[in-house]
């Protein structure tokens, strides 16, 4: 139908009710043209299906499945309208939003703020989370259908995905090929989704974790496929490069999050969009079908030690105050129940200067060892302090004068002495304290606490050691 025509057409079959206006950039799955709804002076979005995804549809399934997303009344969801029919091509009605959509926010500016991103994020979780608990399931969740207006985000197009299929069915057209590419965008498709499968709420989740991954990232995490059929095949067998490896500033809890939704099976996504709601708001994963982990997460005992500063100015200290940190480092990494930052990522964060709660969060522990080396003459006195990343209160702190005599053996003996008072302050054990004489008795405790600190299953099995 020439697109003169088709404007013609729809304004009659519209009536006085709307007016026309002009027309807006449209999709593949639509064209969408502004009017003004007459009787209350209102601006809304008329759109109109295309030629190709009308052919074969029932206009009467369509419109009743557009009633069932009609009944969606949630502050982030855009609602439904009217819906009708022109020469048996349905249309819709909508709102008009004034705003940017967030492909145009996205586009030119890299990554958003953290604090941007995650408000973007949470209306958007809200608005899956509203649809989900009444049986609606979006589809095409892409940046394209999220609008930016007022300091919100709301979604645009639900259930429109869902009335294509079911009117489609309808007519007895289980044909899923080219037109059912055109109910989802390959960019943003779960892996089910992407083979044809039939799909629930959490294919949702899926494009929810690859736009989260875009705006920390500043790209999509297969940005290098370009055909459909190359981010398809992405989609179902790749995994998405460690988003902190695109963002150091992205906080843990979030980078687990992002991931868990972009888990190949749907199965060990979260179990809600009220999920995602929770961690964005609190700020740490606590419950739903990560809960297990990131409980044990929050509750296993963890650490960053940092180079030790050298103070004074003597170069020469810089190689031991790096050894004790190293010495240290290696220690506590046999400590049963306690989980320590790898040396390497350490030092890459003391070299970007950035503060306890950062360096926490980038590192994903609760605590961190910090301290200083100074030396003069003979001596060397270093001083140590177990700091809380989240607030920055002191924990434990101690100071060490030695006199210089051999310097791997005063390396030896202060990492000792450190890592000694670190173990009752991190795991309520002492090396020495009251520990058995019996080997076999300590080892098996050992194991104990190996299968205790991860928790689930591992509870029993430690019992059975203790």
């Amino acid at each position: 139908m020439p697109a003169d025509n088709l404007r013609d057409r729809l304004q009659t079959a519209l009536g006085d009710a709307y007016t026309l206006e002009r027309e807006l950039g449209g999709g593949g799955m639509s064209r969408v043209f502004v009017a003004e709804e007459t009787r209350l002076g209102r601006k809304v979005v008329v759109k109109v299906l295309s030629p190709e995804l009308a052919a074969g549809l029932s206009v009467q399934r369509f419109e009743q499945e557009i009633r069932l997303a009609a009944a969606l009344q949630q502050a982030n969801i855009v609602p439904v309208l009217s819906a009708g029919a022109t020469e048996g091509l349905p249309y819709y009605t909508m709102p008009f939003v004034d705003g940017l959509s967030l492909r145009a926010r996205m586009t030119g500016s890299g990554t958003l703020p953290n604090a941007e991103a995650i408000s973007i994020l949470r209306d958007m979780a809200r608005a899956l989370a509203y649809a989900h608990t009444r049986g609606i399931v979006h589809r095409d969740i892409k940046p394209e259908n999220v609008l930016l207006s007022g300091g919100a985000a709301v979604i645009t197009d639900f259930g429109i995905a869902k009335a294509l299929r079911a009117s489609r069915l309808a007519r007895g057209d289980s044909a899923i090929t080219e037109i059912g590419m055109s109910l989802g965008t390959p960019a943003y498709m779960a892996p089910e989704q992407a083979l044809g499968e039939d799909v629930d709420h959490r294919a949702d989740l899926y494009a929810w974790g690859i736009i989260a991954y875009e705006l920390l990232a500043g790209a999509h995490p297969f940005a290098g496929k370009v055909t459909a059929q190359q981010l398809v095949a992405a989609h179902i067998v790749e995994a998405p490069p460690p988003l902190a490896r695109r963002s150091s500033t992205t906080p843990a809890w979030l980078a687990r999050l992002v991931h868990a939704c972009l888990a190949k099976s749907s199965g060990d996504r979260p179990a809600s969009a009220d999920v995602l709601v929770e961690a964005l708001t609190s700020g740490a994963m606590t419950t739903g079908a990560t809960a297990s982990t990131d409980a044990q997460a929050e509750e296993t005992p963890s650490i960053a030690v940092l180079p030790f500063a050298n103070i004074g100015g003597d170069e020469q200290n810089v190689y031991f105050g790096e050894g004790v940190a190293e010495e240290i480092v290696n220690a506590l990494a046999h400590v049963p129940g306690l989980r320590v930052a790898a040396r390497a990522s350490t030092l890459v964060v003391r070299a970007r200067n950035l503060d306890l709660r950062a360096i926490g969060e980038t590192l994903d522990v609760r605590t961190v060892l910090d301290g200083t080396v100074r030396r003069w003459g003979n001596r060397i006195r270093l001083t140590a302090q177990l700091v809380r990343a989240a607030d920055g209160l002191t924990l434990w702190s101690e100071r060490y004068d030695r006199e210089m005599q051999d310097v791997f053996a005063i390396q030896d003996e202060i990492a000792g002495a450190v890592v000694d008072a670190l173990r009752v302050q991190l795991v309520g054990v002492s090396r020495r304290g009251g520990q058995t004489e019996d080997v076999a008795a300590y080892d098996l405790y050992l194991r104990g606490r190996h299968y205790w600190s991860q928790r689930g299953d591992g509870l029993w099995k430690g019992l059975l050691f203790f």
